[in-house]
């Protein structure tokens, strides 16, 4: 009797020493607001011109697409209900019945023929998204509900490209109504959280969709904050003033995980951070060999494991690891002083002076990355000068590909094929469209409209052993991408960067 007291007894005291902890992971009573502290702020809502991870945060909770990507990234129906290939050229898409816009406009085949339109190459150039589908001729409207995309050329990846920017549903009338700059600032979707207010640096507030096809979801509101110091992201956290975080610096995540309310969440990035580089500018700048320099003096190694504590990988080109054309036989991107030296005398690079520009609050890291390659540079006799940029100027400089020379950004593979990656951010008339390789050109339009998944691969072997030569994205990591969240939420990020409401839950 004494044995099972005194057993008794350590059940209690335990129970005690966990209560705190165990409390903790409960929802608070009441909860139906969500806070989500992002990088910075957004720059559009316009889903066809918003493309940076901040804007789609914020604009792929307000707007569906027609074909959607499950926690699993396998294709799921959304707007549409099924899709299949009638021939080489055409697929047609049955959409879901019954669907309204915020606004009370009904979602029918003429909005999605107006939507799509829109990112047509030979829609408005202001569109960010015009080169989702390159291969379309034409969208036709069967009936009602019924639409058919017919390209001129085969696509067998137009249902992957649907479940991502350019598959952004608008509602016609409502646009036609108010005009492109109005329907930014105040724009109208079918998606399971509708716009409220917009007040610029402050914040983003969205309200439920209750009549959302998809079901109903966790909160009442939602509240995109931006914080663009990482530590003041992290100290919101801790103090409850938001409830998920993104962009968490590596260096936190041990400490939030130690803490009885907060916690790190990661997943590996569907893509890489890289040095973008505008080969439109002067000497140096347009030469191959020096960008070969650039490359060959990051000793990306020491990044991984000072700068993210071992949270992420060496690249070993420009496909990054979940990519079905990703070679896992290729070596790291290589590390040498001395050729990088070589390669600078072999041109005869005489000190001209290299820019790279840094955004405050664009990703993890991207300040300590940045500072710590232009030493690298440095040291092989690179004259690598360091400026810091807003978001609002980097979202800019962007949008008019006027960089000054070098810059980090983090491409996503958005339909894990080189594709959705390599081809949408620099093939030609894309958003960072700085160089024209013409055989790189002929072999990845050849792959992207291949139906022989043998021809396909054999394209993108060579041409990612022409895009190492030339290296106009400089693969610095894949990093694991972590966001801070309250411990009485039950949520797991997305490799992809979509932040979807729907995957929220209280515990």
């Amino acid at each position: 009797m004494k044995t099972f007291a005194r057993h008794h007894l350590w059940l209690v005291a335990l129970a005690l020493l966990l209560l705190p902890a165990l409390c903790a992971a409960g929802a608070p009573a009441g909860k139906t607001e969500l806070v989500v502290g992002t990088g910075g702020d957004v720059q559009r809502l316009d889903p066809h011109i918003a493309t940076n991870v901040i804007d789609i945060t914020v604009t792929f909770n307000i707007f569906d697409k027609l074909v959607q990507r499950g926690q699993d990234s396998k294709l799921q129906p959304a707007l549409a209900t099924e899709w299949k290939r009638l021939n080489d050229n055409t697929w047609q898409f049955k959409l879901r019945r019954g669907v309204k816009f915020h606004n009370g406009e009904p979602f029918n085949a003429e909005t999605v023929k107006f939507s799509l339109g829109r990112t047509l190459p030979t829609g408005d150039p202001k569109i960010m998204t015009r080169g989702t589908f390159l291969a379309v001729d034409r969208i036709d409207v069967v009936d009602e509900y019924t639409i058919n995309i017919v390209t001129k050329v085969p696509d067998p990846l137009i249902p992957d490209r649907l479940a991502f920017h350019g598959g952004t549903i608008i509602p016609k009338q409502y646009f036609e109504k108010v005009g492109a700059e109005q329907f930014n600032l105040k724009p109208v979707g079918t998606g399971p959280l509708k716009f409220v207010e917009w007040v610029k640096d402050d914040h983003v507030t969205l309200e439920a969709n209750k009549e959302w096809w998809g079901g109903k979801i966790a909160f009442e509101r939602v509240t995109f904050r931006p914080i663009p110091e990482a530590a003041a992201r992290v100290s919101a956290l801790l103090k409850g003033e938001a409830d998920i975080i993104t962009r968490l610096p590596p260096d936190d995540v041990d400490r939030l995980n130690k803490s009885p309310n907060v916690m790190a969440v990661g997943v590996p990035l569907a893509g890489l951070y890289v040095l973008a580089t505008n080969y439109k500018r002067p000497f140096p700048m347009d030469n191959k060999y020096f960008h070969q320099a650039l490359s060959l003096a990051i000793d990306r190694q020491t990044i991984v494991k000072n700068l993210w504590r071992g949270q992420g990988v060496v690249p070993n080109g420009v496909y990054p690891k979940g990519n079905w054309a990703h070679d896992p036989n290729l070596p790291p991107l290589e590390y040498s002083k001395e050729k990088a030296k070589a390669l600078l005398k072999q041109i005869g690079y005489k000190g001209e002076e290299v820019i790279m520009e840094s955004t405050i609050g664009f990703f993890a890291n991207e300040r300590q990355m940045s500072e710590a390659v232009v030493e690298m540079w440095r040291e092989v006799g690179i004259n690598a000068k360091l400026e810091i940029i807003e978001f609002s100027v980097r979202a800019q400089k962007n949008r008019e590909r006027s960089f000054k020379g070098i810059w980090f950004s983090d491409p996503i593979d958005t339909l894990l094929d080189p594709d959705g990656m390599v081809w949408r951010l620099q093939g030609p008339g894309t958003a960072q469209d700085y160089l024209r390789v013409p055989e790189w050109d002929k072999l990845m339009d050849e792959a992207r409209i291949s139906l022989n998944h043998a021809k396909r691969k054999a394209n993108y072997d060579a041409a990612h052993k022409i895009y190492l030569e030339y290296l106009p994205w400089i693969p610095v990591i894949q990093p694991i991408e972590s966001y801070g969240v309250q411990r009485f939420l039950d949520w797991k990020p997305r490799p992809t960067q979509d932040f979807m409401i729907q995957d929220v839950k209280l515990r």
